[in-house]
């Protein structure tokens, strides 16, 4: 029993340890490389715009739950009895879905919370390196 909590422990610090963002943000980004300072700031840029896009699709699920619900009670008013059964079994699976994609956004986007102050970061490091200053501890 012991064991297998151990494991789950290092499982979890080699996470931690392959995540860069969280990496620059504990340690600063001083031990990364130029080229790989370069890549971070253009992969934050694009997982910025994926969860832009993500959000966007999660408004528009939310914004359809009330609609469901008038088209459940108009379906009801015309006595279309099938179709207030569909109306009213999709807002929970709208609900099922924005709970998922909430779920996948706070598990693979858990840096970009603080992705101005990665941003920053990573910035100070390259104008450092462009103006030639050494490392400072």
């Amino acid at each position: 029993m012991g064991n297998r909590k151990f494991e789950r422990q290092i499982a979890r610090l080699e996470q931690a340890g392959n995540d860069d963002f969280l990496l620059i943000l504990t340690g600063g980004a001083a031990a990364f490389a130029t080229h790989e300072l370069h890549l971070l700031l253009r992969r934050l840029r694009i997982q910025g715009q994926q969860l832009r896009r993500l959000r966007d699709s999660m408004f528009r699920i939310g914004l359809a739950i009330p609609f469901l619900m008038f088209a459940a009670c108009a379906c009801a008013l015309a006595s279309w009895r099938p179709l207030v059964g569909i109306c009213l079994l999709a807002i929970p699976m709208c609900l099922l879905v924005l709970a998922i994609a909430q779920a996948y956004i706070s598990r693979h986007f858990s840096s970009l919370s603080r992705a101005k102050r990665l941003r920053c970061i990573i910035q100070q490091e390259l104008e450092r390196r462009r103006r030639g200053e050494e490392v400072k501890y």
